[in-house]
């Protein structure tokens, strides 16, 4: 992985070393359709590795074909189920995560956990109180997930390359306990009563996006 002012370079070797697959992560200002397979330029992205590691530039012009993904910044939805709690959304349908966060699957493997927990905690005559009960125990944590991602790429993007030089711990990616070591099972079990009760008592709310908590 090389990165610098606005860009992240990253270099993959699959297949037991028969194929090369590199990911650039950049400021961009083009306008194009969001697309999976929208055709990009290898000139333009060697382009952007102009000075850099040389090897950079040597893996790059060996691509046959480059994809353009553009990474499109959302707002949170400011719910994940209908009206009437009877349809849920889970993972990046509900909540996109920027590579560099690397949680979206982790982050929709929890979501199911959490919602077959609910589900089996509120029985079969009560399935909207599951999906609501989802939504509160599961909105604060993925959202303190994603800003996780928006900063670890500021973080490479906008560090101080000699400050990084003499200090790589400043640019290591976080493994923090709170993210990785986490139970959704176990954790749904403990404040499922408690989440059922606020919602009984209180009516179901929206959550708030000026309510949560941003971790210290």
């Amino acid at each position: 992985m090389w990165f610098g002012t606005d860009i992240h370079f990253i270099v993959n070797v699959l297949n037991k070393g028969k194929d090369v697959c590199w990911v650039m992560t950049h400021k961009d200002e083009h306008e194009i359709k969001e697309s999976w397979s929208f055709p990009g330029s290898v000139e333009e992205a060697a382009k952007l590795l102009d000075g850099w590691d040389p090897r950079t530039l040597a893996i790059v012009r060996k691509a046959p074909r480059v994809f353009d993904w553009k990474l499109v910044y959302r707002d949170p939805l400011p719910r994940w189920i209908s009206k009437q709690g009877r349809l849920v959304l889970i993972g990046d349908s509900a909540h996109p995560f920027l590579p560099t966060s690397i949680q979206g699957a982790s982050q929709a493997i929890e979501d199911g956990v959490t919602l077959a927990a609910t589900l089996r905690l509120s029985g079969k005559t009560n399935i909207p109180l599951a999906a609501q009960a989802f939504e509160k125990i599961r909105y604060p944590r993925v959202r303190r997930a994603q800003k996780g991602g928006e900063t670890n790429r500021e973080t490479w993007h906008k560090a101080d390359v000699e400050y990084a030089v003499k200090n790589p711990e400043s640019v290591k990616l976080p493994r923090e306990e709170w993210l990785l070591g986490f139970d959704a099972l176990k954790h749904t079990y403990e404040v499922f009563d408690s989440v059922k009760k606020d919602i009984e008592t209180n009516g179901y709310q929206l959550p708030k996006l000026s309510s949560l908590v941003e971790p210290a």
